[in-house]
């Protein structure tokens, strides 16, 4: 076999590790099981004769919002979820707010805070911290409450089940220090990674997709129950009368991207189908380009190209004091005869 195709199917190879060791977290995704502790109808619902369980987690509602001006359109979820908890502390992160707070509590993260490509990755980054700082709910301003929250605060910890797998990042509690959100915390700098496509690079830096990892890593060792993570099942989160939001339009941060990125995710296997397809048309690209130069010596190719393309050493004329346009030696010439 000659060298040359030894070194190509080589780069191959290593450029295919290189991608399943940046993917293989989010490959392995569909495998787990999100279901080891979620909460059940009794838990949520309670019948007045069960014993009622205590509320572990601080009456705190964590909102975000880059400024004190809240858009029209989550008004009314922002205040239904202040009506309805008139007994809980409610705290709005505005990006001021939220800065002073990372640069006086977690001043190792602020050059990584600063260094966010999108505004919703601090919006993403601050809920963990104020989470893991002070406990309590965060909830996204396009997620309206539709009843109490008390239920969710009977477990250290709660995230909700998402569509088609893994967790989301717009509805979570959990009690001050939890350590799955200490873990959070401790591996955005890791994450912190620019993946070309925004939807992608969010997704994966700070948002739903690097969350639903890191509680994958969190539940492969034995986590004892005071540090368990709750799950909230999707028709609990929304979409009947005693579920607990109710959703208006959201995702402002989605960028042109994001249709197609969605796209892509709510039909997989086509998506697997056409990335083999693409891979095998570079492939077969980059062997008809081989072929090409071993069968033509592109070298010579080459060399030939350029002496055609390089200008001719005895017509080089210098530039006119008067002018930037190269002079014409036989011009010269013949004003010198003159």
């Amino acid at each position: 076999m000659r060298t040359s195709i030894k070194v190509i199917i080589w780069a191959h190879v290593l450029l295919l590790l290189f991608l399943i060791y940046c993917t293989v977290d989010l490959m392995t995704l569909p495998l787990q099981k999100w279901h080891r502790h979620v909460f059940t109808s009794e838990d949520l619902n309670p019948s007045k004769d069960s014993p009622q369980k205590p509320m572990i987690i601080p009456k705190i509602i964590h909102q975000t919002y880059k400024d004190e001006n809240i858009p029209d359109i989550w008004k009314d979820g922002q205040k239904a979820c202040q009506d309805l908890h008139p007994d809980y502390k409610y705290i709005l992160w505005t990006d001021d707010k939220a800065r002073d707070f990372i640069s006086k509590e977690y001043p190792w993260f602020l050059k990584t805070w600063d260094g966010y490509r999108y505004p919703i990755e601090r919006a993403d980054a601050i809920r963990y911290f104020a989470l893991a700082h002070y406990g309590g709910v965060y909830i996204d301003l396009d997620d309206g409450c539709q009843r109490k929250l008390d239920p969710l605060l009977t477990v250290p910890a709660f995230v909700r089940e998402t569509t088609p797998n893994g967790v989301s990042n717009d509805v979570m509690g959990a009690v001050p220090g939890h350590p799955f959100f200490v873990k959070v915390f401790n591996n955005l700098q890791k994450y912190n990674r620019n993946w070309i496509v925004p939807y992608i690079t969010i997704m994966f830096s700070t948002g739903p997709l690097f969350l639903s990892v890191i509680m994958e890593h969190y539940n492969w060792g034995r986590v004892p129950d005071d540090a368990s993570v709750t799950v909230l099942l999707p028709a609990d989160y929304s979409g009947k009368a005693d579920s607990f939001f109710k959703i208006a339009q959201g995702s402002s941060w989605h960028l042109g991207d994001a249709q197609l990125i969605q796209a892509m995710g709510r039909h997989i296997p086509f998506t697997v189908f056409c990335g083999f397809v693409i891979a095998g048309l570079i492939f077969l690209m980059e062997w008809y380009i081989y072929l090409f130069c071993v069968r033509t010596n592109f070298r010579r190719v080459f060399d030939y190209l350029i002496s055609k393309i390089r200008p001719v050493r005895g017509y080089r004329g210098r530039p006119r004091k008067d002018s930037n346009i190269l002079a014409n030696p036989l011009l010269g010439k013949n004003e010198s005869m003159v």
